[in-house]
């Protein structure tokens, strides 16, 4: 491989991680529970008193399907 072949393929890769890069920073935040809460949500420490107790979720109730 001559020197202009390994600096075309070093070229390619650098913008190959450039355009990944920007997708990353200009791309969609994160939309899940721990991207939007503080890592002690539900825990003595939250500085929330409403989120000390982790809410409390109905009981599933199971239906039985006549036959």
């Amino acid at each position: 491989m001559s020197s202009k072949d390994e600096h075309a393929t070093m070229l390619s890769t650098e913008h190959a991680r450039a355009a990944k890069q920007d997708h990353i920073l200009k791309g969609p935040k994160a939309d899940t529970f721990s991207a939007k809460h503080p890592a002690y949500t539900y825990t003595s420490l939250c500085p929330d008193p409403a989120r000390r107790e982790p809410p409390r979720h109905r009981k599933e109730v199971d239906h039985e399907v006549g036959s």
